[in-house]
Protein backbone atom coordinates (compact mmCIF):
# COMPACT_ATOMS: atom_id res chain seq x y z
CA UNK A 1 0.00 0.00 0.00
CA UNK A 2 2.79 2.42 0.78
CA UNK A 3 4.28 1.70 -2.63
CA UNK A 4 1.05 2.60 -4.34
CA UNK A 5 0.80 5.88 -2.40
CA UNK A 6 4.33 6.76 -3.33
CA UNK A 7 3.65 6.01 -6.96
CA UNK A 8 0.57 8.25 -6.95
CA UNK A 9 2.51 11.03 -5.28
CA UNK A 10 5.23 10.75 -7.88
CA UNK A 11 2.76 10.90 -10.69
CA UNK A 12 1.03 13.92 -9.17
CA UNK A 13 4.38 15.65 -8.69
CA UNK A 14 5.29 15.03 -12.33
CA UNK A 15 1.94 16.35 -13.48
CA UNK A 16 2.17 19.59 -11.45
CA UNK A 17 5.83 20.23 -12.25
CA UNK A 18 6.62 23.60 -13.99
CA UNK A 19 7.61 23.78 -17.62
CA UNK A 20 7.95 26.35 -20.41
CA UNK A 21 5.73 25.80 -23.41
CA UNK A 22 6.67 26.80 -26.93
CA UNK A 23 5.29 30.07 -28.33
CA UNK A 24 1.82 29.58 -29.70
CA UNK A 25 1.49 25.98 -28.29
CA UNK A 26 -1.53 24.85 -26.27
CA UNK A 27 -1.60 21.44 -24.53
CA UNK A 28 -5.09 20.29 -23.66
CA UNK A 29 -5.77 18.71 -20.25
CA UNK A 30 -5.93 14.93 -20.32
CA UNK A 31 -7.25 12.52 -17.71
CA UNK A 32 -6.25 8.87 -17.62
CA UNK A 33 -7.99 6.35 -15.40
CA UNK A 34 -6.23 3.05 -14.84
CA UNK A 35 -7.74 1.05 -12.05
CA UNK A 36 -7.44 2.96 -8.81
CA UNK A 37 -4.82 5.40 -10.13
CA UNK A 38 -5.84 8.77 -11.68
CA UNK A 39 -3.32 10.88 -13.54
CA UNK A 40 -4.22 14.48 -14.45
CA UNK A 41 -2.18 16.63 -16.76
CA UNK A 42 -3.00 20.36 -16.48
CA UNK A 43 -3.51 22.40 -19.62
CA UNK A 44 -0.65 24.69 -20.46
CA UNK A 45 -1.23 27.75 -22.66
CA UNK A 46 1.46 29.98 -24.05
CA UNK A 47 0.57 33.28 -25.79
CA UNK A 48 2.99 34.65 -28.34
CA UNK A 49 3.70 38.38 -28.21
CA UNK A 50 2.32 40.34 -31.20
CA UNK A 51 4.22 43.30 -32.67
CA UNK A 52 2.36 45.84 -34.88
CA UNK A 53 4.30 48.23 -37.12
CA UNK A 54 2.42 51.27 -38.47
CA UNK A 55 3.03 52.10 -42.10
CA UNK A 56 4.91 55.40 -42.64
CA UNK A 57 2.87 58.17 -44.34
CA UNK A 58 4.53 60.52 -46.84
CA UNK A 59 2.79 63.74 -47.89
CA UNK A 60 3.84 65.26 -51.21
CA UNK A 61 3.46 69.04 -51.52
CA UNK A 62 2.46 70.29 -54.95
CA UNK A 63 3.48 73.82 -55.89
CA UNK A 64 1.42 75.68 -58.47
CA UNK A 65 3.11 78.45 -60.44
CA UNK A 66 0.91 81.08 -62.05
CA UNK A 67 2.30 82.58 -65.22
CA UNK A 68 2.01 86.39 -65.43
CA UNK A 69 -0.81 87.60 -67.64
CA UNK A 70 0.13 88.62 -71.16
CA UNK A 71 0.06 92.41 -71.64
CA UNK A 72 -2.97 93.83 -73.42
CA UNK A 73 -0.74 96.03 -75.60
CA UNK A 74 2.55 95.16 -77.31
CA UNK A 75 4.50 97.63 -79.43
CA UNK A 76 7.27 96.40 -81.72
CA UNK A 77 10.43 98.34 -82.53
CA UNK A 78 9.02 99.35 -85.91
CA UNK A 79 5.94 100.95 -84.37
CA UNK A 80 3.43 98.19 -85.06
CA UNK A 81 1.04 97.82 -82.14
CA UNK A 82 -1.09 94.86 -81.11
CA UNK A 83 -3.98 95.44 -78.69
CA UNK A 84 -5.99 92.71 -77.02
CA UNK A 85 -8.93 94.50 -75.42
CA UNK A 86 -10.05 91.33 -73.63
CA UNK A 87 -6.69 91.12 -71.83
CA UNK A 88 -7.05 94.48 -70.05
CA UNK A 89 -6.23 94.14 -66.36
CA UNK A 90 -8.07 97.29 -65.35
CA UNK A 91 -11.03 97.04 -67.70
CA UNK A 92 -12.26 100.11 -69.53
CA UNK A 93 -14.07 103.32 -68.70
CA UNK A 94 -17.33 103.91 -70.57
CA UNK A 95 -19.20 107.19 -70.59
CA UNK A 96 -22.32 107.57 -72.78
CA UNK A 97 -23.20 110.93 -74.36
CA UNK A 98 -24.15 113.58 -71.83
CA UNK A 99 -26.42 116.57 -72.31
CA UNK A 100 -23.87 119.13 -73.50
CA UNK A 101 -23.80 120.79 -76.91
CA UNK A 102 -21.54 118.17 -78.49
CA UNK A 103 -22.12 114.84 -76.72
CA UNK A 104 -19.93 111.84 -77.51
CA UNK A 105 -19.41 108.22 -76.55
CA UNK A 106 -16.15 107.89 -74.63
CA UNK A 107 -14.31 104.61 -73.99
CA UNK A 108 -10.73 104.38 -72.74
CA UNK A 109 -8.26 102.16 -70.91
CA UNK A 110 -6.77 102.82 -67.48
CA UNK A 111 -3.03 103.62 -67.77
CA UNK A 112 -2.43 102.96 -64.07
CA UNK A 113 -3.56 99.37 -64.56
CA UNK A 114 -2.41 98.49 -68.09
CA UNK A 115 0.35 101.02 -68.75
CA UNK A 116 -1.11 102.56 -71.91
CA UNK A 117 -3.94 104.87 -72.90
CA UNK A 118 -6.21 104.10 -75.83
CA UNK A 119 -9.25 106.28 -76.16
CA UNK A 120 -12.22 106.46 -78.51
CA UNK A 121 -14.32 109.61 -78.74
CA UNK A 122 -17.33 109.26 -81.01
CA UNK A 123 -19.13 112.58 -81.35
CA UNK A 124 -22.82 112.31 -82.14
CA UNK A 125 -23.18 115.93 -83.26
CA UNK A 126 -19.69 116.84 -84.48
CA UNK A 127 -19.52 113.99 -86.98
CA UNK A 128 -21.52 114.90 -90.09
CA UNK A 129 -20.96 111.36 -91.41
CA UNK A 130 -21.88 109.59 -88.20
CA UNK A 131 -24.71 110.53 -85.86
CA UNK A 132 -24.85 107.46 -83.63
CA UNK A 133 -25.94 104.80 -86.12
CA UNK A 134 -24.37 101.36 -86.48
CA UNK A 135 -22.27 100.27 -89.44
CA UNK A 136 -18.90 100.84 -91.13
CA UNK A 137 -17.24 104.25 -90.92
CA UNK A 138 -13.84 105.95 -91.25
CA UNK A 139 -11.84 107.18 -88.28
CA UNK A 140 -11.67 110.87 -89.05
CA UNK A 141 -11.48 113.57 -86.39
CA UNK A 142 -10.75 116.39 -88.84
CA UNK A 143 -13.15 119.19 -89.62
CA UNK A 144 -15.84 117.71 -91.82
CA UNK A 145 -14.87 114.16 -90.81
CA UNK A 146 -16.98 111.53 -89.15
CA UNK A 147 -16.37 112.77 -85.63
CA UNK A 148 -14.91 109.40 -84.63
CA UNK A 149 -11.60 110.20 -82.95
CA UNK A 150 -8.83 107.98 -81.54
CA UNK A 151 -6.15 108.89 -79.01
CA UNK A 152 -3.20 106.65 -78.14
CA UNK A 153 -0.45 107.09 -75.55
CA UNK A 154 1.62 103.88 -75.58
CA UNK A 155 3.34 104.47 -72.23
CA UNK A 156 0.54 106.13 -70.30
CA UNK A 157 2.18 108.50 -67.81
CA UNK A 158 5.58 108.07 -69.49
CA UNK A 159 7.43 110.57 -71.71
CA UNK A 160 5.67 109.57 -74.97
CA UNK A 161 2.81 111.96 -75.70
CA UNK A 162 -0.62 111.26 -77.14
CA UNK A 163 -0.05 110.17 -80.75
CA UNK A 164 -3.57 111.23 -81.71
CA UNK A 165 -3.38 114.76 -80.31
CA UNK A 166 -3.07 116.22 -83.83
CA UNK A 167 -6.43 114.62 -84.84
CA UNK A 168 -4.76 113.17 -87.92
CA UNK A 169 -5.55 109.52 -87.16
CA UNK A 170 -6.97 107.39 -89.95
CA UNK A 171 -8.44 103.91 -90.07
CA UNK A 172 -11.65 101.93 -90.18
CA UNK A 173 -14.26 101.17 -87.58
CA UNK A 174 -17.35 98.98 -87.53
CA UNK A 175 -19.73 100.14 -84.81
CA UNK A 176 -21.75 97.25 -83.39
CA UNK A 177 -23.37 98.97 -80.40
CA UNK A 178 -23.78 102.60 -79.40
CA UNK A 179 -26.37 103.30 -76.75
CA UNK A 180 -26.75 104.08 -73.07
CA UNK A 181 -25.85 100.48 -72.16
CA UNK A 182 -22.51 100.37 -73.95
CA UNK A 183 -20.28 100.97 -76.95
CA UNK A 184 -18.81 98.12 -79.00
CA UNK A 185 -16.74 98.70 -82.13
CA UNK A 186 -14.13 96.84 -84.15
CA UNK A 187 -11.12 98.89 -85.23
CA UNK A 188 -8.61 98.10 -87.98
CA UNK A 189 -5.86 99.80 -90.00
CA UNK A 190 -5.44 102.52 -87.37
CA UNK A 191 -2.53 104.79 -88.31
CA UNK A 192 -1.06 107.85 -86.61
CA UNK A 193 0.86 110.71 -88.20
CA UNK A 194 4.21 109.54 -86.74
CA UNK A 195 3.89 106.21 -88.57
CA UNK A 196 2.72 104.12 -85.60
CA UNK A 197 0.10 101.63 -86.71
CA UNK A 198 -2.42 99.33 -85.03
CA UNK A 199 -3.39 96.94 -87.83
CA UNK A 200 -5.98 95.03 -85.83
CA UNK A 201 -8.67 94.15 -86.07
CA UNK A 202 -9.37 94.50 -82.36
CA UNK A 203 -12.63 95.13 -80.55
CA UNK A 204 -13.19 97.99 -78.14
CA UNK A 205 -15.89 97.29 -75.56
CA UNK A 206 -17.24 99.86 -73.15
Amino acid sequence: MKRNVSLVAGLLLAACGGGTGSSGTTTEATTTTAGAFVTTTAATTTTAATTTTSAATTTQVTTTTTEPAAPAMVMSDDGVVTIDWDALQGGAVFVPPAGDSDPFFHVHTLPAEDGFFFSVEAYTVYGPQWTGQLGDFAIDCSTGGTGICVHFDPDGPGPILDLGADFAVTGDVTILQADAEGFVAEFSNVEFSDGTTIPGPFTVTG
